[in-house]
């Protein structure tokens, strides 16, 4: 847990106090459930600027096999070859 110091005037806490009294809460209360709401909508937002980057990186790697730049591979041979890359680099052949 953390702690959050902040300054504000007078009237702004006078106000905010009256706000949370008026839902029933303290002011702490309130200010946390603020922090917390404001915590998850950054949440959504990474996660969907999360889901934008996916799916450039998908649509780019759709491009080039368009293109003809490269070849999609079963998952057995990108098994395999992740296998050979970690035995080489488990030789300090990397």
């Amino acid at each position: 847990m953390s702690t959050i110091h902040f300054r504000i005037d007078d009237e702004t806490k006078r106000l905010a106090m009256q706000a949370a009294e008026r839902q029933k809460m303290s002011l702490t209360e309130l200010m946390r459930q603020r922090a917390e709401e404001l915590a998850e909508e950054e949440r959504q937002y990474q996660d969907s600027e999360h889901d934008v980057w996916l799916e450039q990186q998908i649509t780019q790697a759709f491009s080039r096999y368009d293109a003809s730049e490269s070849q999609f591979i079963s998952d057995d041979e990108m098994n395999s070859h992740m296998d050979e890359l970690k035995a080489q680099a488990a030789r300090g052949k990397l």
